[in-house]
């Protein structure tokens, strides 16, 4: 069979040279250039081979190939390679076989090859033809090589810009992290001096004090000659203020140690309805001397509860000097005591309730009763109602035997502070 003439070759590799041009991808460029080798050469079998990183050529387009075969493909650029491109397109083609180079930059960079149709000879038009084409798939080959090149450049431009923002993240955080370490020592080593400090202030302040509490007494018992009935006076005031002071430092140290996780908590079993008891002879004298009503419900049965008496103690004598304190003359103090279910389990828990008569606290500022240093409604002329310390030590203590501390108020109508804790044994 006659092929065309030059002139429509021509006319045909101008036309591929256009599909090259709007080729997509390289996968499209290889595939259009086994096309029309095969369509040029009016052949059934054609291959593209190029080079990989290591020198191999592989197949990386086909026709009239087995697919299984071509995967397996892979030669040096030797003079050996002819022969196993013949065998890979077939047998007794040696006359029919045409192999042009592909050069891309002035390096070889592939083949192209494709055999003549029942082993017909090619002639030097073939091979012209065939050499035309690969010039035409040589350029858009070239872009797809600079455009990887692009992508692997921006791709490793982008790594770079990664590593180096990680590296800064990093150095970041680890001097943060540095700084942090720093300030925590430094609030460490702060909060220690701090809490030597207050003792031994709070050593140096009660000396002095103690002094002041045994003269007055001295001085009460006449030991020191006759004093009338207005000496009397100002020396229970003296003692009343030296007794304010010591009170005052005590909550101070407290909340100190408290702060620094120097308190001492020593729990044991602690008959309940004793440590009110006596919580009550320690108050019932202030509410007396200031005309309120005192009452106090005791639990029926006796109950055992895990805590640290002194310091259980101490909670209760914080809620009723507190009661005692902010309820206007004429007033009532209760304190009550009850049973109730825990939320889960069989385990029960007690109930120690405080109620005044007061003033009462708004609703927006109930939750800052908590904090150190606050006393809601707290006014400059009353410089004898102390520093605040009572609630927050209270809360703080509570949570450390295992209890917690809350309050309900209502100004104008008082307010309710309960203490909850778990039973040890007792109360069925």
């Amino acid at each position: 069979m006659k092929r065309a003439g030059r002139a429509e070759d021509l006319h045909q590799l101008t036309r591929v040279s256009r599909e090259f041009t709007y080729a997509r991808s390289l996968d499209d460029i290889l595939d259009l250039a086994v096309e029309q080798a095969a369509r040029l050469l009016e052949s059934e079998k054609a291959v593209l081979l190029l080079a990989d990183d290591d020198g191999l050529l592989s197949v990386r387009a086909a026709i009239g190939v087995d697919s299984e075969v071509v995967e397996r493909f892979r030669h040096p650029a030797s003079e050996a390679l002819v022969s196993r491109l013949r065998g890979l397109l077939g047998a007794n083609i040696a006359g029919g076989f045409v192999g042009v180079p592909l050069v891309s930059q002035g390096k070889v960079v592939g083949l192209l090859a494709t055999v003549r149709p029942d082993g017909l000879p090619a002639s030097d038009d073939d091979e012209w033809l065939l050499a035309a084409l690969a010039d035409q798939v040589a350029a858009p080959l070239e872009n797809a090589r600079l455009a990887r090149q692009l992508a692997s450049s921006a791709l490793l431009a982008d790594n770079v810009r990664l590593y180096e923002a990680e590296r800064e993240a990093r150095i970041v955080a680890e001097t943060a992290l540095r700084e942090a370490e720093a300030a925590r020592d430094a609030a460490l080593q702060a909060d220690k001096s701090k809490t030597s400090f207050l003792a031994a202030m709070s050593h140096e302040l009660r000396t002095p004090l103690n002094a002041i509490g045994g003269y007055v007494e001295l001085l009460e018992m006449g030991l020191r000659g006759p004093i009338t009935p207005e000496q009397a006076d100002d020396l229970k005031r003296i003692k009343a203020s030296q007794g304010h002071l010591l009170r005052l430092i005590t909550e101070v140290l407290d909340y100190a140690r408290l702060g620094s996780g120097h308190a001492q908590v020593s729990f044991d079993d602690v008959e309940l309805n004793e440590v009110l008891r006596e919580a009550e002879m320690m108050t019932i004298p202030q509410a007396r001397a200031r005309g309120l009503e005192y009452v106090y419900t005791p639990l029926s049965c006796n109950v055992v509860v895990r805590a640290d008496p002194y310091r259980l103690r101490q909670i209760v004598l914080n809620l009723l000097t507190n009661a005692i304190k902010f309820t206007e003359p004429g007033g009532a103090i209760r304190m009550t005591c009850e049973l109730v279910d825990a939320t889960s389990g069989d385990e029960r828990n007690v109930r120690i309730s405080v109620q005044d008569t007061g003033r009462g606290i708004p609703p927006d500022q109930i939750d800052g009763i908590w904090q150190p240093f606050v006393q809601v409604g707290r006014k400059l002329n009353q410089p004898g109602e102390g520093v605040g310390l009572g609630l927050a030590i209270s809360r703080d203590l509570s949570r450390r035997l295992g209890g917690e501390l809350s309050a309900v108020s209502e100004p104008g109508h008082g307010s309710v502070f309960t203490l909850t804790l778990p039973v040890l044994r007792g109360g069925r």
